[in-house]
């Protein structure tokens, strides 16, 4: 007669007890807020959240504070990118485009993209904007890239010149001058 076999039904026996624990062990959860409605950018994001719990570690942690960044959709939970800390002020009809601009810009600051002159074409008048978001380099880039919003009579001729890499921005002055 051979012996039972005690070292398997030890380790299936520890293998359903560590299964059972793992199932009913505590989890740590968290309260994240989730969108209620639909948001443009702009909107403050205050009054369209409400609060569910999630397990932790799952979403980085967010306030729940601000101005939606861009537009937003009910039932999505707020990311750390979907809000900035002040609100667009884009006038009604202009258009955002997104391009290079110089790293001192910050949101709310104008700018004026000048269209450099190309072989046979005429000179464009520069094109006034308000830049409405900025985001550091991705990827190890070194340009930084912002969101400009252009009245709707000339941000198709933005659009033509960013995309075509012939415009140089220039951004307003501070008013602030460093003494010499």
């Amino acid at each position: 007669m051979a012996r039972p076999p005690y070292i398997r039904w030890i380790l299936v026996g520890l293998l359903v007890v560590v299964s059972l624990w793992l199932e009913i062990r505590p989890v740590q959860t968290v309260r994240h807020p989730y969108l209620t409605r639909d948001l443009v950018a702009g909107e403050p994001v205050a009054g369209a959240l409400e609060w569910r719990e999630i397990a932790g570690g799952v979403l980085e942690p967010v306030s729940g504070t601000g101005f939606a960044g861009r537009s937003l959709v009910a039932g999505q939970p707020l990311l750390r990118g979907d809000t900035v800390a002040t609100a667009k002020l884009i006038p009604p009809g202009w258009w955002v485009l997104d391009l290079p601009v110089p790293s001192e810009a910050v949101s709310g600051t104008r700018i004026q993209l000048v269209v450099l002159p190309d072989g046979d074409r005429q000179p464009v008048p520069p094109i006034g904007g308000i830049v409405t978001d900025v985001r550091s380099p991705e990827y190890g880039g070194d340009e930084t890239i912002g969101s400009v919003a252009f009245p709707p009579d000339r941000a198709a001729t933005a659009a033509v010149a960013i995309a075509g890499d012939n415009v140089a921005v220039l951004l307003e002055a501070s008013g602030i001058v460093p003494d010499d």
